[in-house]
């Protein structure tokens, strides 16, 4: 696939990666007039320090100058002050970012960097570039000479807080100083352990890293360093120096001044061509999910067949979070060979790296009883209580890493999903980019748990619409992380998942909100991304109807924990409740429509987003990540497409390790029973076929009209209850609404007049009766009020309603509240941990904006509201201001998904 990629930034100097040298490098040429742009793979600055907790090393110049102390900093403290140095100094940067190859100009020079996220790919244009990656990843990219590398063996170091394991092939080398955290202090050791290399390649050092960590593990570890180092003596050549044909620099020995002038010498042209030869192959890599960010920028064509081939497997698994790393356990166990891939250097996602340890609900059974006991089994930990849910990350992240390299799973830490390998619609692999360059790793069959379609959505699945004519999602969090501590949830933002942009604004304000913690999270806590659309999209009614199918392989299980306000009908006419329901997932759900090769789990499987909460919890997706794999090992083996598997041979093993009752296999595709006495009996009744009981609702209304008959009709597309409706509206001053709330967030998310007003602009109602209650709002009116009445005018717009619409937007606080820069992001921190007032005011001024726009096209004031937003660093917000301006398209929330998807 030819790919058009963006040039999104034209700077003198492009840091690649994010030492403590190669910052203050930077931040040094920023003060001399250079334009400068940062780049790394990590989800901070400071790497060097922070991923390898070399917190007591020797603090040189540098240390001095960017933190005014040379004393011993907390990783937080780090973090955020680095952030601070470059919102300041005016540098801008993205975080999660990897090189991929470098661009050159038309005579050959380099002029550029290609890089990629979970955005795409992307260019980045500069005189210089300075290579501050672990292994000089630019450098080698570049051809410069590096010492060779001999087979022998090396020693490789990891830091430890805690206590560590004694064993005969470790050497222990205590730190000079003691971390302290929650009143409590603990040893800082370096362990270093001879590894014998027999090559240099990504395998053998992922396979070394887990070497060392099983090693030094021990009841008492409290943090393992995220990395370890390797003395492989296979650095640059000492004889290497940049010059202006090749002006890459090594950031570790490379002065301020030798930069300097080397840019002042560099003269390279445009970025026009990369220096790579297209394969023949019987595959086409290709990236072809669109994203809204960087649409108007000069591109260049870059061939994704350039790429290297770096490994074949059988199954591959995208993503080693909370279903990915069951997933790839159970492939192995299966016999088939796994290659798990993890963007972070840990497994288990939400529980570990993003320190949710205690579960909310989910059916606790299968892998995850099997996982829960053989935690709380590795020591005795009085804190902790399997039966509540509770366990510690730091054994879960170590139980799942042996369970993995027993089962003899490759693991691919800091490695990043970024386009697809595809062959006649099937996927056939995945181009990952991590420390040791962008390659593409062929398999027979994978597993995107990447969490959000990632690999999916890159081989061309189709997916369900990130917002709608509604910007509705969860409430998303990232935490701080204290040592000794496994729970620290947090609400207060959105995040765009799929967004690079919105992900650095989200880690950025978490290092300043929780900035006087140990260190933070470095996972998204998100509850809500991209979804495919696959072989069925599973409805809210169909859980309160105990549907069933053919090709169950999970039953989860959990209530409406919503974190947000709803979009579904049946929840505008009667709000969810506290209650948890039990939620058959059938094998269709993970299948993308028309995509072959692939399983889709966790977050990114086929459902509407009103069904989340009741099958996100993390018992029930390492369950499915567990079926999952194991359908991808039994593809494999038989070189059977998935779709064609044995779906009661898969179901017997689910059901032979406790994850199925042997119930499920005589199911069939039907409707179970609807409890009759359950509060939304009726609804989902009707919900369930819209078609069948749409005449029997207008019989009944005609027979005896009713406000609740009129107002179910309405919300099914049918006019014959308006005039009641518009009496009842017309008849009732605003009652209590419903300010945005993420946190605890149950029941109703409108009122009962706003849910009127919502079914009323279903069919289109009086005009008049919508300005009447708009007349009467303030800005003081909760945000539900709002966005009743911007719907109705966004759905049948009105002129007259300008003046008021105005009004409202006039007022004192109402507008103002996009977030365009980093230090807007600051700003936007508020002390309370789930904050709710920021989002509640954002939400306002777009929906009236919105409301604005749609009935008067021409308005300046709306047109300025929305572009502010759309070119902010929100990506939900930005793609909710630029629908109808031809970047997105807008999706009635009410429509999709349509009865046709259900099944």
């Amino acid at each position: 696939m030819i790919l058009q990629s963006p040039i999104i930034h034209h700077v003198d100097l492009l840091l690649v990666g994010g030492t403590l040298r190669a910052v203050a490098t930077a931040w040094k040429l920023k003060q001399q007039g250079f334009r400068v742009f940062c780049i790394t793979p990590f989800s901070y600055f400071g790497e060097d320090l922070c991923s390898t907790l070399d917190l007591f090393a020797p603090k040189g110049r540098e240390y001095r100058e960017l933190f005014g102390t040379g004393d011993s900093l907390l990783p937080m403290k780090i973090k955020h002050t680095l952030d601070r140095k470059f919102i300041d100094a005016g540098i801008d940067y993205l975080f999660q970012t990897h090189p991929v190859q470098i661009v050159y100009d038309r005579n050959g020079i380099p002029a550029g960097m290609l890089v990629a996220n979970r955005s795409g790919f992307q260019i980045i244009a500069a005189k210089v570039i300075l290579d501050a990656t672990d292994r000089s990843l630019v450098l080698r990219l570049a051809g410069a000479p590096f010492l060779p590398f001999q087979p022998g063996v090396y020693p490789v170091d990891l830091n430890v807080i805690g206590e560590v394991a004694c064993r005969p092939d470790l050497w222990i080398h205590p730190c000079e100083g003691t971390v302290a955290d929650g009143g409590k202090e603990y040893p800082v050791v370096r362990v270093t352990k001879e590894i014998e290399f027999r090559e240099n390649s990504p395998a053998a050092l992922a396979r070394a890293a887990v070497a060392i960590r099983r090693a030094v593990w021990h009841p008492d570890t409290v943090e393992i360093a995220d990395r370890c180092r390797f003395h492989l003596g296979d650095g640059l050549a000492e004889c290497y120096r940049p010059t202006p044909a090749c002006p890459i620099a090594e950031a570790a020995r490379s002065s301020v001044e030798e930069i300097a002038e080397l840019l002042k010498q560099c003269r390279p042209g445009k970025p026009e061509c990369f220096h790579a030869r297209s394969r023949n192959g019987a595959y086409d890599i290709v990236r072809k999910d669109k994203f809204f960010r960087f649409q108007d920028c000069e591109t260049v064509d870059f061939d994704l067949n350039t790429l290297p081939e770096l490994a074949n497997c059988d199954v591959l698994v995208a993503g080693g979070g909370t279903g990915g790393a069951a997933a790839a356990i159970s492939a192995a166990r299966a016999g088939a060979e796994t290659i798990c891939t993890e963007t972070l250097d840990v497994l288990g996602g939400t529980c570990t790296a993003g320190r949710i340890g205690t579960y909310w609900f989910g059916n606790r059974v299968g892998f995850t009883k099997e996982m829960d006991q053989g935690i709380f089994r590795m020591g005795d930990h009085p804190d902790f209580d399997v039966e509540r849910g509770q366990t510690n990350t730091q054994w879960k992240r170590q139980w799942l890493l042996e369970q993995a390299d027993d089962a003899g799973v490759l693991l691919l830490f800091e490695t990043m999903v970024v386009a697809a390998a595809v062959k006649e619609n099937r996927v056939c692999g995945a181009v990952v980019a991590g420390p040791c360059g962008t390659g593409i790793i062929f398999a027979k069959a994978a597993v995107d748990a990447t969490g959000n379609a990632d690999l999916a959505a890159a081989a061309g699945a189709e997916t369900a619409p990130l917002v709608t004519d509604e910007v509705a999602v969860q409430g998303a969090g990232l935490p701080e992380s204290s040592l000794n501590v496994s729970y620290a949830n947090s609400d207060f933002t959105f995040i765009c998942d799929s967004d690079v942009v919105d992900a650095t604004r989200a880690f950025t304000m978490s290092h300043d909100k929780f900035r006087d913690a140990f260190d933070g999270t470095q996972l998204l806590d998100t509850r809500e991304r991209r979804r495919i659309i696959g072989e069925i999209v599973l409805q809210p009614q169909d859980f309160f109807a105990n549907r069933m199918y053919d090709d169950t392989i999970t039953i989860a299980m959990s209530n409406f924990d919503t974190h947000g306000f709803i979009l579904h009908p049946m929840f505008m006419l009667k709000p969810t409740e506290h209650q948890p329901y039990y939620a058959k997932v059938p094998f269709r759900a993970l299948l993308p429509r028309g995509l072959e090769g692939i399983l889709v789990t966790g977050l990114g499987v086929s459902a509407h987003r009103d069904c989340m909460p009741l099958i996100r919890m993390q018992p029930d997706v390492q369950n499915q990540g567990y079926a999952a794999g194991l359908a991808c090992a039994m593809s494999a083996a038989s070189d059977t497409p998935l779709r064609a598997l044995d779906l009661r041979l898969l179901q017997r093993k689910l059901v032979e390790k406790g994850i199925l009752p042997e119930s499920v296999l005589a199911e069939h595709d039907s409707i179970g029973t609807i409890a009759p006495d359950d509060s939304h009996y009726e609804l989902a009744s009707i919900f369930l076929d819209p078609a069948k009981a749409l005449p029997q609702l207008r019989r009944r209304f005609a027979e005896k009209p009713d406000l609740h008959t009129a107002h179910i009709l309405a919300f099914l597309g049918d006019s014959s209850g308006r005039t009641l409706l518009e009496q009842a509206i017309a008849s009732r001053d605003w009652d209590q609404g419903w300010n945005y709330t993420g946190m605890g967030q149950f029941g109703r998310s409108l009122s009962e007049l706003d849910s009127l007003l919502m079914a009323l602009s279903q069919i289109g109602g009086e005009v008049d009766l919508v300005l009447d209650k708009l007349r009467s709002l303030t800005s003081d009116h909760a945000f539900s009020h709002i966005r009743a009445i911007s719907m109705a005018l966004m759905r049948h717009p009105d002129a007259r309603a300008v003046p008021e619409l105005e009004r409202l937007l006039d007022l004192p606080g109402v507008t103002g509240h996009a977030v365009r820069t980093l230090q807007d992001a600051l700003d936007s921190n508020r002390a309370e941990r789930n904050d709710t007032s920021v989002r509640n005011s954002q939400l306002k001024e777009l929906y009236l904006a919105k409301a604005l726009k749609a009935c008067c096209p021409n308005s300046a004031k709306a047109d300025e509201i929305l572009a502010a937003y759309a070119d902010g660093m929100q990506g939900y917000y930005a793609l909710y201001a630029l629908q109808g301006e031809g970047r997105t398209e807008p999706v009635d929330s009410a429509a999709w998904p349509g009865p046709e998807a259900e099944c």
